[in-house]
């Protein structure tokens, strides 16, 4: 009774955490670039995304005196624009028909400052973003999954933000990263597969199965969960394959 108890604990545990994981994945996947998640006075840089045709350029600082500048420009008309957390007195902003220059200074009581504005007939809008007089394309985020551009003055063509809703998540950052650096690091990685799995199979042995009166069953359910474990293996091998190219 002790040990079908156990068991049932051991499965409810990993059916909530697989619940938990699954959603996570989910909320990540669909919120795609409609918005984008930062902490102002903990996240560091700028943030740049695309919500119902406007363009929303922020920057954030971690409590630290950070000055901020940059240059936007376009070869299309720039319609209108709102200031987000504007200080007249220490920020300025130079608006023309297809260029805005800023310059913005954050502290340790000013975390977030940004711009909001809409862009006609173009098809491209570049960027020069500058931090303390610098350029650090690290800490310059676009899109909801926070893509990092290449070089310090970058361009995002007209329909950057909806060809990357189209994306597989698997194409999208962090996740294209991640399967990358996976397979890259194959042997280590099938070799943490494999290890994991044992123990998995091993607690599966002293609960589950342990509870299983014919011998034959038990040798059985083992076998089957080893050969589980290798379809997995294999699987993962393709699957990684395919998504890392």
């Amino acid at each position: 009774m002790k040990k079908n108890k156990k068991t049932i604990e051991i499965i409810n545990a990993a059916r909530i955490l697989s619940v938990i994981l699954f959603s996570l994945i989910l909320l990540t996947v669909f919120t795609g670039c409609s918005g984008i998640f930062y902490i102002p006075g903990a996240s560091y840089g700028y943030y740049i995304w695309e919500e119902k045709g406007d363009i929303f350029v922020t920057w954030s600082a971690d409590r630290k005196e950070i000055k901020f500048e940059g240059d936007i420009s376009t070869d299309g008309e720039i319609k209108g624009y709102e200031l987000i957390e504007w200080e007249k007195e220490s920020d300025i902003i130079d608006i023309e028909k297809n260029e805005i220059d800023f310059t913005a200074e954050l502290d340790d009581r000013d975390y977030s400052d940004g711009i909001k504005f809409s862009v006609t007939d173009y098809s491209y809008i570049e960027f020069d973003l500058k931090m303390n007089n610098g350029y650090d394309f690290s800490r310059i985020n676009v899109g909801g999954f926070l893509e990092n551009p290449e070089n310090d003055i970058f361009r995002i063509e007209k329909n950057y933000f909806s060809e990357l809703e189209k994306k597989h998540f698997y194409e999208k950052r962090p996740f294209a990263e991640f399967f990358h650096k996976l397979f890259s690091n194959r042997y280590f990685t099938f070799l943490y597969i494999l290890i994991f799995g044992v123990i998995v199979i091993e607690i599966l042995r002293i609960t589950a199965i342990a509870g299983t009166s014919d011998r034959k069953k038990r040798v059985l359910w083992i076998l089957i969960s080893f050969l589980v474990l290798a379809a997995i293996e294999v699987c993962s091998y393709f699957l990684l394959k395919f998504i890392a190219g």
